[in-house]
């Protein structure tokens, strides 16, 4: 019989010694994973404390348990991933009840709205630069939110028509921003 099943043997007689003997050697790595997981010392600290309560109840219940330390590190690995969704599910309550937390998320801030009207200016520019034929299409599209159907009646073409000038007009739209360098990142990942 290995030690690990001595030493379970022992806990299941009431050797209160033979439980920390037996978590002693893993109990370190089970807590450093579990930190580095949630990235929080009390959040590990819970993790840990369930498997551990756990690990007790499955030996006390004469669990067959072949290979201790990968069961525990199962274990702690399951408690923490448990941790992790609890505290993420009281975040979002806490958030919920919180009126000046939803309005914070909701605003922007100045220097964050600023880049983004600086950058919207850059893309009208651009997209005015284009043949009229493309840019009002464009614009109506993703500017006004209006469908293809809808500006195909305004502008009295065909929604074919319309599919054709939105397609051409974006492949000129993302060479003249790789030309100009502007969004290169937007462009090759995402086109426009």
């Amino acid at each position: 019989m290995n030690m690990e099943k001595q030493l379970m043997n022992r806990i299941r007689m009431g050797d209160e010694d033979a439980f920390s003997m037996l978590v002693e050697e893993g109990l370190a790595a089970a807590y450093k994973t579990a930190y580095l997981i949630l990235r929080s010392k009390e959040l590990a600290e819970d993790a840990v404390q369930l498997a551990l309560e756990d690990c007790y109840i499955s030996i006390m219940k004469n669990k067959d348990i072949r290979n201790f330390k990968a069961w525990f590190y199962r274990l702690v690995y399951s408690r923490l991933i448990d941790v992790y969704r609890k505290n993420a599910r009281n975040l979002f309550s806490d958030i919920e009840e919180s009126p000046e937390a939803i309005e914070k998320m909701k605003s922007k801030s100045a220097q964050s709205e600023a880049v983004h009207n600086e950058n919207k200016q850059e893309m009208l520019t651009l997209i005015t630069s284009l043949p009229q034929d493309q840019s009002v299409p464009i614009l109506l599209h993703y500017y006004e939110d209006l469908s293809i159907k809808e500006i195909s009646l305004i502008l009295n073409e065909n929604t074919n028509t319309i599919k054709t000038r939105l397609v051409r007009g974006r492949k000129k739209l993302t060479d003249l921003l790789k030309k100009n360098n502007t969004y290169s990142l937007e462009v090759k990942t995402y086109g426009i």
